[in-house]
């Protein structure tokens, strides 16, 4: 697909996306009605994780304190292997548990002044900060083991979503890059590109539709952020849209 068709792709689908509030919402629940595809322990971790922040904002209105906390660390380790970050026989593969928790402890400043901000209450002139310090921190996390393979964009969106939940949706090649970009397949000389355009992007769906809190239905298991919010719906229209034949 040439390079303008992709884009004009790519808009047709934010767009329609984005439409209303009401659309956006249809799309989120055809991503609960397709069959599940997740292990049990995948929402387990994911929601400890989560649950573990909102415990601790509760608290102090931050969660910096956490990246200094191995049991938390050890959760966000947990979650990324059993959301298909370290497979048994191949890729991908993490790196060992004390490499990661040393690249968290390398990059805590960034974490802890990033773990401050919401996704749905960034203004334009906080977004473009934001932005230069997430690629800064998309750049330098150490997640996968580049030994046994050389792609980072999935693994790090992952291990960001779960450290920053509220600022970061997570990528993956299946939905994320099917509805953006219609392929799977990536120059991994990109990534960066990939991830700040990915970025970009959630935070114009964002806008657009006026997310906020009481867009999550706690009934919900999978609505734990804005930002997974609206994978759960990216999600949802590959099913439906795409997978479906439509888009």
């Amino acid at each position: 697909m040439a390079k303008n068709a992709s884009r004009d792709v790519k808009e047709k689908r934010i767009n329609s996306l984005a439409e209303s509030k009401e659309k956006f919402q249809e799309y989120v629940e055809a991503y609960y009605r397709r069959p599940n595809q997740f292990p049990n322990s995948s929402l387990h971790f994911h929601r400890r994780v989560i649950e573990t922040i909102r415990i601790e904002t509760s608290r102090n209105d931050t969660h910096e304190n956490l990246f200094l906390d191995i049991n938390f660390l050890e959760l966000v380790y947990a979650a990324l292997a059993t959301w298909g970050m370290d497979r048994m026989g191949g890729k991908p593969r993490l790196v060992s548990f004390e490499e990661f928790k040393q690249s968290v402890l390398d990059n805590l400043a960034l974490l802890q002044d990033l773990c401050k901000y919401k996704l749905h209450r960034l203004n334009q002139e906080e977004l473009h900060q934001v932005k230069a310090k997430l690629i800064t921190l998309f750049e330098n996390l150490n997640v996968m083991d580049l030994r046994i393979s050389k792609s980072r964009l999935v693994g790090v969106s992952k291990a960001l979503h779960h450290l920053l939940p509220d600022l970061v949706m997570p990528i993956d090649r299946t939905y994320t890059l099917v509805f953006f970009y219609n392929y799977k397949i990536y120059n991994t000389k990109k990534e960066k590109q990939i991830f700040e355009e990915i970025f970009d992007d959630t935070y114009r769906i964002c806008k657009k539709l006026d997310l906020n809190e009481n867009d999550l239905k706690p009934e919900r298991k999978w609505d734990t952020s804005i930002p997974k919010l609206i994978d759960n719906a990216i999600i949802g229209f590959v099913v439906k849209e795409v997978k479906g034949g439509k888009q």
